[in-house]
């Protein structure tokens, strides 16, 4: 718990980890600029609302509020909700004094919620009986990465071997996982112990720094240091994030209400993919408007972020889906973890099988995939 108290205080200092602002975050309502240190609470029936009267709706965060949730934020604010037939939006956030989003939604504090990686649901499945799946991953791929100063790059597994790598002591199953996955023996490599400022890396203590894309290598570029990034997705590690949970309960019995609250969230991410600045506007003026954060940083992170989102796959088929054969990979990295899951017990995508055949507007409505 102390590391993410220390990476909690390292990210609120200067310019700070844009994805995520506030520990605890403000209750606002669509008009008001009200302060309180409780879950936010949104008017979501701002806009005219849809046939369906579902009540008020609460929402579980992965993490505290920011940038990550900019889709969210436009769908709370800008009515999105509302049209699909909800009231107030409630936004639980997560964090490190928080329980996890599977206890939350599986407990019925949450109707949806987005939890940081599948290996937290699957987790919470075997070993809690959390009665939870997975119906949508924003994230095509995790954030997870290895940041190095370009003048010592490091851009394949193998350029590892023989050198100190600073791990945060919550990543060591991730990085050991990884390693594997990649094919390298864990004795060549010096996973040195760290906690989350990466002054260690620019100084030369350690050559290689366990990060998240839309974090350090940002806020150290913003410091004046280039760095190369190699992300674990590509190389061994593929998982999804940002993956939208329920009950399995409600996937059966609150279908519709389920698939009202998950389009008003593509849509506010459609929104967001076409113009990041809204989602940014939001977390700065509204969200996270007291953690200090810098706008040129913030909207660094939404660009990245969106990388993450829009794929030549979501493009296709739609936000938050997850193809066959990336499902088959999931399954199998979490396998390869310790996590023994069938792919029926961990996802339910039929959802958005549904949502799409009777929106098509919310797949013509995104923008192309930037050339990479």
């Amino acid at each position: 718990m102390s590391t993410l108290s220390d990476r909690r205080a390292f990210l609120r200092r200067g310019v700070g980890l844009a994805a995520f602002g506030l520990a605890v975050p403000t209750v606002l309502s669509a008009c008001s600029d009200d302060d309180s240190d409780t879950a936010t609470t949104s008017t979501g029936s701002a806009a005219t609302t849809g046939p369906a009267d579902y009540g008020d709706i609460s929402f579980r965060l992965s993490y505290t509020q920011g940038v990550a949730f900019a889709g969210t934020y436009i769908a709370v604010s800008d009515g999105l909700y509302g049209k699909q037939g909800f009231g107030d939006v409630t936004l639980i956030p997560g964090g490190p004094s928080a329980t996890p989003s599977p206890t939350d939604v599986g407990t019925g504090k949450a109707f949806l919620g987005v939890a940081s990686t599948p290996d937290q649901v699957a987790a919470a499945r075997l070993n809690n009986g959390a009665k939870v799946k997975i119906v949508g991953a924003l994230y095509q791929k995790n954030s997870y990465a290895i940041t190095s100063l370009t003048s010592a790059p490091i851009s394949r597994p193998a350029d590892m071997v023989g050198r100190k790598i600073g791990v945060q002591a919550v990543n060591t199953t991730v990085w050991e996982a990884f390693l594997a996955a990649a094919g390298i023996d864990a004795d060549d490599v010096t996973a040195v112990p760290v906690q989350y400022d990466p002054t260690p890396l620019t100084t030369g203590e350690v050559d290689g720094w366990f990060s998240y894309v839309t974090n350090e290598p940002i806020t150290l570029a913003a410091k004046g240091h280039q760095v190369t990034t190699m992300l674990l997705a590509d190389n061994g590690y593929p998982l999804v994030a940002q993956v939208y949970i329920a009950q399995d309960s409600s996937i059966s019995d609150r279908r519709e209400e389920l698939k009202a609250a998950l389009k008003a969230e593509i849509s506010g991410w459609v929104t967001q993919a076409t113009t990041p600045s809204r989602g940014v506007d939001l977390t700065l003026q509204t969200y996270a408007k007291d953690a200090g954060l810098n706008k040129d940083v913030v909207t660094k992170v939404a660009d990245v972020q969106n990388g993450l989102i829009l794929t030549a796959g979501t493009r296709t088929a739609g936000l938050l889906t997850v193809s066959d054969a990336l499902v088959d990979t999931n399954i199998r990295t979490l396998a390869a973890s310790g996590y023994e899951i069938d792919a029926a017990d961990l996802f339910d995508l039929s959802l958005l099988d549904e949502i799409y055949q009777e929106s098509p507007e919310l797949i013509s409505g995104l923008p192309a995939v930037p050339a990479s």
